[in-house]
C-alpha cells in the first residue's frame, strides 16, 4: 500500500467508504464570519460530533496542536481569494504540497471555478498541484464549481457533471461538487468517475429537514458523503446538527431519526 492510500484511509477511517468533511476555510474568503470567530471551539465540537476530516488554511492548523487525543484527517487548503478584492472567483495558490507535508497535513485541497475569466490559470494550478501530489503521495481534494462571467445562469446539471469530470480527469482523489437539481445527475456523476464524490453543503439553508433530505438523496444516488461548512457552524446547535449529519452518512439513519425537532 502506497503512502497516498494510507493518508486517504485517515479520512475514511470508519471503513464504510463514506465521508463527512467539515470545511473551515471561509476565514480567508469571507473573514471572521458568524460561527468561526473562535476557531478552536469549532474544531473541538467538530471532533466530538464525528467529522472525518477538516479543510483548513495553513495558519489555523496550529490550533490542532493544542487538542489532545486522536484527530480527524486534515486537508490543507491551497486556494485563496477574498470578497474585498476585485476577482472573488479567481482562486490563486497560497501554499504547496511540500509545505502541507511539513505542516503535518494529510492531504491538500484546491478550488477551481469553471466559467471564470481565470479558468485557464486555475486549471494550470490544479495540474501543477496534481503533479506534486503524485510525486509526494499526497491525497488531493478538488472543490470544483461552475461560477463566473462565462458560467451558465442558472447553473445547469450538465455543467456540474462536466465539472466533476474535469476534476476526475485531472487527478482528484476526492471531488467536492455543488448539488445538482436532479437526482439522475447525481447518479450519473457517481457512476462516471473513479474516485469518491462528496456534495457541498452550499449557502445557509433555513429549512433543516430539507437540507438533511438533500444529503440523504445524495447518499442514495451513490455519493460518498458531504462537505458541510456554513450549515453547521452557523447553526444554533452546530454540534448537534453535525452529529445528525454524521448519523445520516455513517449510520444509515433516516432524517426523522437524526433530527426530530
Amino acid at each position: 500500500m502506497g503512502g497516498k492510500n494510507l493518508r486517504v484511509r485517515r479520512f475514511f477511517s470508519r471503513g464504510d467508504g463514506r465521508l463527512v468533511l467539515f470545511p473551515l476555510d471561509h476565514g480567508v474568503s469571507c473573514g471572521p464570519v458568524q460561527g468561526i470567530a473562535q476557531m478552536e471551539t469549532v474544531l473541538h465540537y467538530g471532533i466530538a460530533s464525528g467529522a472525518d476530516g477538516f479543510v483548513l488554511h495553513k495558519g489555523m492548523m496550529a490550533y490542532l496542536e493544542r487538542i489532545p487525543g486522536r484527530l480527524p484527517g486534515v486537508f490543507m487548503h491551497l486556494s485563496a481569494s477574498t470578497q474585498i478584492g476585485p476577482s472573488f472567483h479567481r482562486k490563486v495558490l497560497v501554499g504547496s504540497v511540500e509545505e502541507a507535508l511539513r505542516r503535518g497535513a494529510d492531504g491538500v485541497s484546491v478550488h477551481v471555478n469553471l466559467g471564470d475569466e481565470a479558468e485557464p490559470e486555475m486549471l494550470m494550478d490544479l495540474g501543477r498541484v496534481g503533479e506534486a501530489c503524485a510525486q509526494w503521495n499526497m491525497p488531493l481534494l478538488v472543490m470544483i464549481y461552475v461560477r463566473g462571467a462565462h458560467a451558465p445562469k442558472p447553473v445547469t446539471d450538465e455543467s456540474v457533471e462536466h465539472a466533476a469530470r474535469v476534476a476526475a480527469e485531472l487527478g482528484a482523489d476526492i471531488i467536492k461538487i455543488p448539488a445538482p437539481q436532479e437526482i439522475e445527475a447525481l447518479e450519473r456523476i457517481a457512476r462516471s468517475v473513479p474516485v469518491p464524490v462528496v456534495m457541498a453543503g452550499g449557502t445557509k439553508e433555513p429549512d433543516e429537514r430539507a437540507f438533511l433530505r438533500r444529503i440523504h438523496m445524495g447518499l442514495e444516488a451513490g455519493l460518498a458523503g458531504v462537505a458541510v461548512g456554513r450549515n453547521v457552524f452557523q447553526h444554533p446547535c452546530p454540534d448537534r446538527f453535525l452529529a445528525a449529519i454524521v448519523g445520516l452518512v455513517h449510520e444509515g439513519r433516516r432524517v426523522e431519526e437524526v433530527w426530530d425537532t
